[in-house]
């Protein structure tokens, strides 16, 4: 990973506290662990007339606020990025409902 000068890291901060969570399009919870703090959110926002998809790992503050952290992908909402999100979910989804499928009839066959 490329060093960042102090400079970049208070341009990056200065983003997360005044931008990342203006023009908020959409907001879906991906995961909470309360125990550790923390959540994980798709978000749609507007950016400089940008329209980015991010998952972003938000941390509970001391007053009670979930606030966006450095962790997490950011990226232009185009229809291909859409698109190439979506197949690679459903992939996912795929192998792992094949995998049941195949253990289901494993255990099936050998119960006999």
């Amino acid at each position: 990973m490329k060093d960042c000068s102090t400079q970049c890291w208070v341009i990056l901060e200065y983003y997360i506290d005044n931008n990342m969570d203006a023009n908020i399009l959409y907001e879906r919870l991906i995961e909470e662990n309360l125990d550790k703090g923390f959540q994980v959110k798709l978000v749609v926002n507007n950016f400089r007339d940008v329209t980015y998809i991010q998952l972003r790992k938000y941390f509970l503050s001391y007053e009670g606020e979930w606030i966006p952290s450095r962790e997490g992908v950011s990226i232009p909402a185009s229809i291909e990025n859409i698109h190439s999100l979506l197949y690679g979910l459903l992939d996912i989804c795929a192998k792992a409902e094949g995998e049941e499928v195949i253990k289901f009839f494993h255990d099936h066959i050998t119960k006999k």
